[in-house]
């Protein structure tokens, strides 16, 4: 609720952020029209991608992620050890990168040819992403057998991208930005390269849009609105736990951000509690999720297993682990400049873009939390991202200690994680542009952005095709 006199019955109601004069009718149809806009948007732009980047395999895990996909199509969930279906290493051989040493095309399907001994190390992630784009992606190949599985699969990022824009849009409007702002600033989401990667290669990191404007959506739920109906917010953080676990951390920013509102509110008991109860509830189901898959996965495991990219990206821990965590606590924020795109798109141009980009970001966080310190609401998305910026590293680290036989941490801990942060991070660009004036701020970037993306897929087009070794 906004800072002042607080009415004596707490309960379900309308966001006094968005303005009284609007009718229902009249959002109902400003919703219709950003959800046909947005998947004319994200259909454009996963479409043509795919088609200049072409069927090369990416090199951040798609074998792996495809299989999965594949697997649960045909009713098998992966375990460990599970090496890639025959139909998933004569893809990879196919169409595999110039940066893995691969069998030639159609010489052999025995997983100890390839690489990581042909096995699916990607088997501890939840089944949910997988499930949905395998039975799609199937259910399109038998009605279009030319379609490949693995086009199908990547096609349904135009679906993944256009939910997470059309939520973003909901999500500002419930945080009081104009219904203009409000639906052109969910045209940044594709404007982050990790985004667009993620939105046109088979991977669960496409819902990541998704997930994290669901959070924002329940921020304002329970922060803005005062909903008792404390539930909410922890189903999402649930549903988000089944399919990815890393994605969940702006759910578990917001526990945190409702966890110190609580302490604070001593003065208000009914508040108090009813921000307590919301954060003990995304608590309890993240972590009740998160444990009946570990549960599960556990008694799937073997014993013997090893990781086969265990010391890849990861380094061995010598002795207490702290030491090597603290230099990457603080790059929580390269929300932006730390990414991966297919070739042939990581042109200097985008690298430039990104590390604009990615200042601006940070900027917005501070911004949001400076500009709005008389309000306790009006800051709380600036919390949500700075907060949500310390804990993924560290969920990370922890995690990657705790996982191998050998005690692992990650040197550097990549922007891709926080991904379910960039809604919120686009949150704070729109309200402190608004805040300081500067609304136009925001059209001149999304131009400014889609300029470097049109020249990027531009200059994509008269790429020779990458040679597979």
């Amino acid at each position: 609720m906004l800072d002042g006199p607080r009415p004596a019955v707490e309960g379900p109601r309308r966001s006094l952020w968005v303005e009284t004069a609007t009718a229902p009718d009249q959002e109902r149809r400003r919703r219709i029209l950003a959800a046909v806009l947005y998947t004319l948007i994200s259909a454009a732009l996963v479409l043509t991608t795919l088609h200049v980047s072409g069927q090369t395999m990416s090199f951040v895990d798609e074998p792996t992620h495809v299989d999965y996909a594949w697997k649960v199509a045909h009713g098998e969930v992966p375990r460990q050890g599970s090496t890639l279906s025959p139909e998933i290493l004569r893809l990879w051989a196919c169409e595999g990168r110039n940066t893995y040493e691969l069998p030639e095309c159609g010489t052999t399907l025995d997983p100890a040819d390839y690489p990581y001994r042909g096995e699916n190390y990607n088997f501890g992630h939840p089944p949910t992403y997988y499930l949905l784009t395998g039975l799609t992606a199937r259910a399109i190949t038998e009605i279009a057998p030319a379609v490949g599985f693995m086009s199908a699969a990547r096609a349904l990022g135009i679906v993944w991208l256009a939910a997470g824009m059309w939520v973003l849009y909901v999500a500002l409007r419930r945080w009081r930005v104009d219904p203009a702002l409000a639906l052109v600033a969910p045209a940044l989401l594709p404007l982050f390269p990790r985004i667009l990667h993620a939105s046109t290669t088979v991977n669960p990191d496409a819902l990541a849009p998704l997930a994290g404007a669901a959070a924002l959506w329940a921020a304002a739920l329970v922060i803005v609105e005062e909903d008792r109906r404390w539930w909410i917010p922890a189903v999402l953080a649930a549903v988000t736990t089944t399919v990815k676990v890393i994605m969940v951390v702006p759910f578990l920013a917001l526990a945190v951000l409702l966890l110190i509102k609580a302490v604070r509110r001593a003065d208000a008991p009914a508040i108090r509690r009813r921000f307590a109860t919301a954060a003990v509830a995304i608590l309890v189901a993240v972590l009740a999720t998160y444990l009946v898959w570990q549960g599960i996965q556990a008694i799937r495991a073997s014993g013997s297993w090893t990781n086969p990219v265990m010391g890849h990206n990861t380094e061995d821990v010598e002795g207490f682990p702290f030491s090597e965590w603290l230099p990457s606590m603080f790059g929580g924020l390269e929300l932006a400049s730390d990414y991966y795109v297919q070739y042939p798109l990581d042109i200097a141009l985008l690298r430039g873009w990104t590390e604009v980009l990615n200042a601006i970001v940070i900027g917005a966080g501070f911004a949001v939390v400076v500009a709005f310190v008389d309000s306790s609401v009006k800051k709380s998305p600036g919390w949500l991202l700075l907060i949500g910026a310390v804990i993924y590293p560290v969920a990370v680290q922890v995690q990657t200690y705790l996982a191998n036989t050998v005690p692992q941490y990650f040197p550097h801990v990549t922007g891709r994680y926080g991904l379910s942060l960039i809604p919120i991070a686009i949150g704070c660009i729109a309200m402190a542009s608004a805040h300081a004036g500067y609304r136009r701020f925001v059209g001149l970037l999304i131009v400014a952005g889609w300029l470097v993306l049109a020249v990027d897929l531009g200059n994509a087009f008269h790429m020779p095709p990458l040679v597979v070794e």
